[in-house]
């Protein structure tokens, strides 16, 4: 982890929880996983004040924890789990992705969420009641840790249960196990530990005993971190009503009356469990929305719209944007395990509200050519040709024609008579709305094509089955994504030039200075100084190769080359330095107004700023609002590009 995430990482936490708690992330993430006692001989603060602010950073999974024997006595060591301190980041993209989908009610349920850090469903509910006023929530034993402001349309428990049962069925919210609070390495270290005490009775080799632990290990890693995955999963039974009480005498029934009984089933949110916000499962629904961002700027407002509606069926059954324990080529080596979907199972769940009509434009027919009829003399002497008394039959009746290139112009008129009466004959017996479903579905059809034939390919055609099969290759296209936003980036510091030079090098491979410049067609001069700046970035590499065996700078080639991946981790690296710089910066404005603003945050100013503050303290709260604005908009922008580059 770089000295920067670091900070960032810092800042993020003072700003939310304290000073106290960023001096404790700050230690964790400086030395690694400590016990308490080296943390008050770091932090040199009083115990009882370090357990509680661990107490409060475990509970929104900042910090995870692992109890170790050691010479008899169990010692728990604390880590920092960095990756959730940066999600803290995006809680406002989460909560208005939240609304967008679940509206108000799903977007006040993710959001006090994200304030407690995990809540126990029941102790959920029991906060918010049924009436609209503040309530309380218990947090570590104490009542009045958090409190819910309830301002909310939720005027009902069924409601809440039926948001939130939604929420959970689509995984945007999981239910929190045990492995959640613990730390990964010590995890798979106690399963590996597990794995090769069984192993070890089968009587394997060494060799095969640590491929099949290997083995076994990344499928519990992988049902570890997928969790319930079954379709009631967190649910429960509604109880039937009291009108309606339950026979307690036998009843014969069928297998049919058992199906039957089932579909009537209606189920509800356990109350007994305790939920999280799932920070995976959104980062599958920003890079599905970026991508359609993409597909737009290529194809238009149309097409886009269709590939949503796709990735949107795609949606749920992808958990995370890249998977940790299993392999990434299976799925390409394999097309059997590709996630696939048909252009008829599209079209049965597709918004109606999408015109297809006129959406794509028909190819030019090409201009008829006009037929041109022969003369020939009435001579005496001379005899007509044969052709000229040519028949052909047509469906077996007879048609004269006049000459071979009448026969050639107007065959494609014939041709398309033809076809409009067999279609004429062939859709009499169907109604309108199915005749409006097909034409639907080709529509459908016809804008995969376009996105399959892109030189992007945003989809792959995997076979014809209900139209057509079709899949997302998410791993070129996320390579795609971070290669385009580092040409952005190149573009924006180093210009038109320095983003020609960045291509040449990567389509070319390691060149000299000398044919850089003579494929850009440009002087050595001119680019002698923004390839220099290329490489200061980290987006261009110098390699030496000498020419003899003793190494001379005079007799050594200087190779240029572009690793990507270095690249990618410089850029990381330069973002996270700038979205520290650009909260600071904040803070500093903020300091700099303190007085101001907490005059301006006092209820009695607010309902009535004309008469409390003066024409400067107004001026100078514009100037305030609008850096603060600026400064916030840069840092969301800084913080999609660092989705695009490490999480997609």
């Amino acid at each position: 982890m770089s000295q920067n995430a670091t900070e960032l990482c810092v800042l993020l936490v003072k700003d939310i929880y304290g000073e106290v708690s960023s001096r404790v992330v700050s230690v964790l993430l400086e030395l690694g996983r400590l016990p308490v006692s080296q943390l008050v001989r770091q932090l040199k603060l009083p115990e009882k004040i370090i357990k509680q602010t661990l107490a409060v950073l475990i509970q929104q999974h900042l910090v995870v924890h692992f109890a170790h024997l050691e010479t008899g006595q169990e010692v728990v060591y604390y880590e920092c789990e960095w990756t959730q301190v940066y999600e803290l980041l995006r809680a406002g993209r989460i909560i208005r992705a939240v609304e967008e989908r679940f509206g108000n009610n799903g977007a006040l349920i993710v959001s006090n969420l994200l304030q407690l850090g995990h809540a126990r469903v029941s102790d959920f509910i029991a906060a918010y009641g049924t009436s609209t006023k503040k309530s309380k929530i218990t947090v570590n034993g104490k009542s009045d840790a958090l409190t819910i402001e309830d301002e909310s349309p939720i005027t009902s428990i069924e409601t809440l249960k039926s948001v939130m049962a939604d929420m959970l069925k689509e995984r945007f919210l999981v239910q929190v196990q045990e492995h959640h609070m613990h730390i990964r390495t010590d995890t798979q270290n106690t399963l590996r530990a597990q794995l090769i005490s069984q192993l070890r009775k089968s009587q394997l080799s060494e060799n095969k005993l640590g491929k099949e632990v290997d083995r076994q290990m990344k499928i519990k890693m992988q049902e570890l971190a997928d969790g319930d995955i079954s379709e009631h999963a967190g649910m429960k039974r509604k109880v039937a009503p009291a009108s309606k009480p339950r026979s307690k005498k036998r009843q014969k029934v069928s297998i049919y009356d058992l199906i039957e009984q089932e579909e009537e089933e209606e189920w509800e949110i356990n109350e007994n469990i305790v939920l999280r916000v799932n920070h995976e499962k959104f980062l599958v629904l920003f890079r599905n929305a970026e991508l359609v961002s993409l597909a737009e700027g290529r194809h238009g407002k149309v097409s886009s719209q269709v590939y949503a509606e796709f990735l949107k069926r795609l949606e749920g059954k992808y958990f995370r944007c890249r998977e940790l324990y299993s392999a990434d080529d299976d799925e390409e080596e394999d097309p059997k395990k590709r996630i696939k979907l048909s252009v008829l199972e599209l079209s049965k769940t597709f918004s109606k509200d999408i015109d297809l009509e006129n959406s794509i434009v028909a190819a030019p027919r090409p201009p008829k050519k006009k037929a041109r009829k022969r003369s020939y003399s009435d001579d005496e002497g001379e005899d007509k040709p044969r052709t000229n008394g040519y028949k052909k039959k047509v469906n077996g009746k007879g048609k004269c024609r006049q000459s071979d290139s009448e026969d050639d112009g107007d065959d494609d008129d014939d041709l398309s008579d033809l076809e409009e009466l067999n279609d004429d004959d062939d859709e009499e017996g169907i109604d309108a709305e199915n005749r409006k479903k097909k034409h639907r579905m080709e529509l459908l059809k016809q804008h995969m094509q376009l996105l399959a034939e892109d030189s992007w390919k945003f989809v792959r055609l995997e076979s014809n089955r209900g139209l057509g099969e079709w899949s997302v290759n998410y791993k070129e296209l996320g390579k795609l994504m971070r290669h385009i936003e580092l040409e952005k980036v190149v573009e924006e510091t180093f210009g038109e030039m320095g983003l020609r030079l960045l291509r040449i090098i990567k389509d070319k491979g390691k060149l000299e200075e000398k044919q850089v410049a003579s494929i850009a067609l440009l002087k050595q001069k001119e680019i002698r100084s923004i390839l220099t700046g290329l490489q200061e970035n980290g987006y261009l590499h110098l390699q030496e190769v000498p020419k003899t065996s003793i190494p001379q700078v005079s007799r050594t080639y200087f190779l240029w080359f572009h690793d990507s991946d270095r690249a990618i981790q410089s850029l990381i690296t330069d973002t996270h330095k700038a979205m520290s710089r650009a909260i600071q910066r904040t803070n500093v404005e903020r300091t700099k107004r303190s007085s101001l603003l907490e005059k301006w945050e006092r209820t009695d100013v607010q309902a009535n700023v004309e008469e409390y503050l003066t024409t400067s303290e107004k001026r100078e709260l514009e100037i305030w609002l609008s850096r603060e604005e600026k400064l916030l908009c840069q840092l969301m922008r800084l913080d999609k590009t660092m989705m695009i580059l490490r999480d997609f």
